[in-house]
């Protein structure tokens, strides 16, 4: 059905109706008959037609279209056998682009899809949880704290409901909702409807979805602004880059064409070699490189349980020096367990447990490790107890209220952080059940909560009131309780998390805690880790603090405890402002903007939706070492990847640099055409095999940062390098052995070829040849490029590419050549890779 506009002013019988729906949901057969009336609205498109996007963009470079213009005008002049070949050749090479484009979006799509967020809909009366792609218009959804909006949607009940709507506004301060009416024209300003994409800070609520798909507001934003998202530091790095050496390799091509008509060579060959030249030396391959290397470590991490929801955060997940992470979870167990329900003297309490299984039983909010273990005692009666009403935790309270009816009588419980519950009681009840004026037991109970907190032990309390006649609550009713007991629970440090820190510090990452847990649980955990206590930061110390005052902190501080949601998202900026690449772990409906902000994002599998989707990694496995194999990958992705610079940028340079030379003195075109791409064909092999190779442990030890200064000095050293034994060669062509065009053209074809195999094999490591061994693929491709160079003049192919066997002894000087170029540059790169060992 089509969608309807500002559903939010309609009563909500009148929105039932229209989407056929009842407050029991729809019926398999109405959500079945929903999907095919929709199928034509299918967001994805078919598979061909991306298969054959892809395949075309392959050749959408302005330089390739150029060519491929050029041979059909050649054709169209008698220049048939030459174009042909010429065209031949460019299709090959985009075919090997698309297949290895293919394969690696195909495996990302694999690995995106183990992850999946959820909603709970109501279909035949019955609850049951489907993927958040599977609503239609009509569904009945429950939403809890820490749930993705899945659709538009209006809403039939609202409890204490705040949503996030910023990715709608911009806007991070959560907006309340409530059911009812709304007469709002603009939908920031409807207060009975929520929207596709935001998500529940707290509280619960019944919608009904009216919009889903590309007719919800956020997918009319997607379909005119497009879903990419921001590329990353490294991305913009090599893509500028890829660009600068573009234009000078168009500003080098330029000369030639004018050059070779200077010398009156004809106009169509002479433009012919031209574009076929700048197509050979501009890195083409740069984004798809990129791409399948992304890809290949994507995979690689997939199989030790990290799953890569956005490639770009590969590159920043090698580069990241400072990880951030909450306590729960990924430091502990993330299993409370309840040790004790004691009252203010230290005894145990049955009152305090039985109002604390009751507030935790009754409870509909979000899931969490407090309210599950406290929910698995055994032995505790509630069926003589009614729940009448309740008022779901938040971030910015820290307080859970019930209120439950037994005999005629209406008790509210109220339960949360110490401080927080502590603010809103004015009584306190002893071990006998005398109450008193809680002024006096102040000290006494802050003492026994710093005591149990000191020990490691994690510590909320628990307090209410009588509130018979008037059991309907909001949090303005929590004021004037009694203070009942503490509750204590206990969360062991995982095993072995002190020996996966170590390891993670010994890659060049320093660890942060950062807890909403008071300071010194948080510094009993963080010694035992081996992280610095001797200074932390409070919320409220954080609140006092400027800016620059906090930056200037970062240094000396591992722990910030008592941290509110809003300030971890302060601490990240204020990390990034110092000038680190930060990463942050995080699963909970507070860390959601926490892990937005920082530069790579990392969740685990069973995190709440909102920061599931925040992610930008996700770990099937709750553990950091799965996490420091990722950051490794990283840096490997990032290591392969910056070969490819650097082998396609020391060759772009030597060979403009050697052509343009050779230009002015040469009576004839250094190489044809059809030999320039065919060089250029051949040595895209093994740079796509770059993607598999192994990488040095030495180059993973620390953070790798995109650094433009070093790759331009690389790029001159070794491409003027390069040229240098071009000109040798052409001396020994043209003097010695007063070689034919043809054999000239052959041989440099030749050399200039096995050059950048050369190069390949001895800049991937800073180690020598023989110390570090390539991948067996890209030993297999640089064997068969090697092979296919030194054979291709002898075969009858080569007159289709005007290639002829070299005498022996020219072949053997081209070889002596190659192998002194291979010695030179083992030397040299002494001096220019030991920076990467640095």
């Amino acid at each position: 059905m089509s969608s309807i506009e500002s559903f939010w002013r309609q009563p909500v019988s009148s929105i039932l109706s229209q989407l056929k729906s009842t407050p029991n949901g729809l019926s398999e057969q109405d959500v079945s008959r929903i999907r095919s009336q929709s199928a034509s609205k299918k967001e994805l498109r078919p598979q061909w037609q991306h298969d054959l996007g892809l395949f075309f963009a392959q050749f959408k470079s302005p330089l390739i279209l150029l060519l491929v213009g050029a041979v059909f005008l050649s054709i169209v002049l008698g220049e048939l056998a030459d174009s042909m070949i010429i065209l031949t050749v460019l299709i090959t090479t985009g075919l090997l682009g698309f297949v290895q484009e293919r394969r690696a979006g195909r495996a990302i799509e694999d690995l995106q899809s183990m992850i999946h967020s959820t909603a709970m809909v109501r279909r035949d009366g019955v609850e049951k949880e489907i993927p958040i792609e599977e609503v239609v218009a009509g569904d009945i959804i429950l939403l809890n704290a820490g749930d993705i909006i899945p659709a538009d949607a209006l809403i039939l009940q609202a409890n204490d409901l705040h949503i996030n709507e910023s990715v709608l506004t911009g806007e991070s301060f959560p907006v309340e909702k409530f059911e009812g009416s709304s007469e709002a024209i603009e939908i920031t300003k409807a207060s009975n409807a929520v929207f596709k994409g935001t998500s529940v800070v707290n509280g619960t609520a019944l919608i009904v979805a009216v919009n889903t798909g590309l007719d919800t507001e956020l997918g009319k934003i997607s379909v005119s602004l497009g879903e990419e998202r921001g590329k990353s530091t490294f991305e913009k790095g090599i893509t500028s880059f890829g660009y600068l050496l573009m234009r000078l390799t168009i500003i080098f091509t330029v000369i030639i064409l004018i050059l070779n008509l200077v010398f009156h060579r004809p106009l169509l060959e002479s433009l012919m070699f031209s574009l076929a030249l700048t197509v050979g030396l501009t890195p083409e391959l740069l984004p798809g490189i990129l791409t399948i290397t992304l890809a290949a470590g994507a995979k690689r991490m997939a199989a030790k349980h990290v799953i890569v929801k956005r490639l770009n955060a590969i590159q920043n997940l090698g580069q990241i020096d400072v990880l951030c992470s909450d306590k729960t979870g990924t430091i502990t167990e993330g299993k409370a367990k309840l040790h004790a329900a004691i009252n203010s003297d230290g005894t145990d309490s049955s009152k305090a447990l039985l109002y604390a299984f009751l507030n935790a039983s009754f409870e509909t909010g979000f899931s969490n490790p407090i309210d599950e273990s406290i929910r698995e005692i055994t032995g505790i009666d509630t069926k003589s107890h009614t729940k009448v009403d309740e008022v779901p935790y938040d971030f910015i309270r820290k307080r859970l209220s019930i209120v439950v009816a037994k005999d005629g009588r209406e008790i509210m419980i109220t339960k949360g952080a110490f401080k927080n519950i502590l603010a809103v009681c004015n009584r306190i009840e002893d071990k006998d059940e005398q109450i008193d004026s809680i002024t006096l037991h102040l000290e006494k109970l802050q003492t026994r909560f710093a005591a149990l907190s000191e020990e490691g032990f994690r510590v909320i309390a628990i307090s209410y009131k009588d509130v018979t006649g008037d059991p309907v609550i909001n949090k303005d009713d929590e004021v004037e309780m009694i203070f009942l007991g503490f509750l204590v629970f206990s969360d062991p440090l995982k095993q072995g998390i002190d020996q996966s820190i170590t390891r993670l510090t010994q890659t060049g990452i320093r660890f942060k805690m950062i807890t909403g847990d008071n300071a010194m649980v948080a510094c009993h955990l963080a010694k035992q880790i081996g992280l610095n206590t001797s200074e932390y930061v409070t919320g409220s110390t954080l609140h006092e603090l400027t800016t620059e005052a906090l930056v200037s902190k970062l240094g000396q501080v591992d722990v910030f405890a008592e941290i509110l949601p809003a300030q971890k998202e302060q601490i990240i900026k204020a990390f990034q402002q110092a000038g680190y690449s930060v990463g942050y772990v995080g699963d909970g409906i507070n860390d959601a903007n926490a892990l937005k902000a920082a530069d790579v994002g990392v969740s685990i599998s069973n995190a709440v939706d909102v920061a599931r989707e925040a992610a930008d990694i996700v770990l099937l496995d709750q553990n950091l070492d799965v996490l420091t194999d990722g950051i490794l990958e990283g840096r490997k992705t990032f290591v392969n990847t910056l070969k490819y610079i650097q082998v396609t940028t020391s060759a772009n340079f030597g060979n403009m640099f050697s052509m343009a030379l050779a230009s002015l003195f040469l009576p004839f075109l250094p190489l044809l055409p059809v030999q320039i791409l065919l060089n250029n064909f051949l040595s895209d092999l093994p740079a796509i095999a770059i993607a598999s190779d192994h990488v040095d442990e030495e180059l993973v030890k620390k953070p790798r940062k995109w650094d433009m200064a070093y790759i331009w000095r690389f790029m001159i050293v070794f491409g003027l390098q390069s040229s240098l034994f071009d000109f040798a060669t052409f001396g020994l062509l043209l003097y010695v052995f007063h070689a034919s065009p043809e054999e000239f053209r052959t041989a440099w074809f030749m050399e200039s070829l096995l050059t950048e195999i050369i190069i390949l094999l001895i800049i991937r490591s800073p180690k020598t040849f023989f110390k570090s061994r390539p991948s067996r693929y890209l030993l297999g491709a640089t064997i068969f490029t090697f092979m296919a160079c030194i054979t291709i003049p002898y075969l009858p192919v080569a007159r289709l590419f005007k290639l002829e066997p070299l005498p022996f002894n020219l072949f053997a000087c081209i070889l002596v050549i190659i192998i002194v170029y291979g010695l030179v540059a083992e030397t040299s790169k002494r001096f220019f890779l030991k920076k990467m060992l640095e």
